[in-house]
């Protein structure tokens, strides 16, 4: 509106087919862009321990040095319990270490972008 006159702008047919699928290009890319992300969401599994003894440590190695345990309580045979690395950059496989509360232990590499569910055996793990 200038000096009290107001202006209308109209559009042609083409102006607003094109206005619309302006629209509906951006609402469709945030929508791809949504599935995208939670696609990609922070690596988060269940950890199931069929093993005969328990877990004390859960450990991941980066740089060739291991991290800090992961879990906080013993993990008894038969448990199972939710890992959440809290980031999925990175490569996704990653040397994992577990270590039972009788001091055996061993390590494999796991590919973290495949696993919903880790199973722990007493000398290997499987991931589906």
């Amino acid at each position: 509106m200038r000096d009290g006159i107001a202006r209308v702008v109209t559009q042609g047919p083409n102006q607003m087919t094109s206005s619309i699928l302006k629209r509906t290009a951006l609402a469709v890319s945030a929508l791809l862009l949504t599935c995208v992300s939670a696609s990609t969401a922070e690596w988060k599994f269940k950890v199931y321990n069929k093993s005969q003894t328990a877990a004390v440590e859960f450990r991941t190695q980066e740089d060739g040095e291991w991290s800090k345990n992961w879990i906080s309580d013993r993990i008894e045979p038969g448990d199972t319990f939710n890992m959440d690395f809290g980031h999925d950059d990175g490569n996704c496989k990653v040397r994992t270490q577990i270590r039972f509360t009788d001091g055996t232990y061993f390590d494999a590499d796991v590919d973290y972008c495949k696993v919903s569910n880790l199973y722990v055996y007493e000398q290997r793990m499987t991931w589906d």
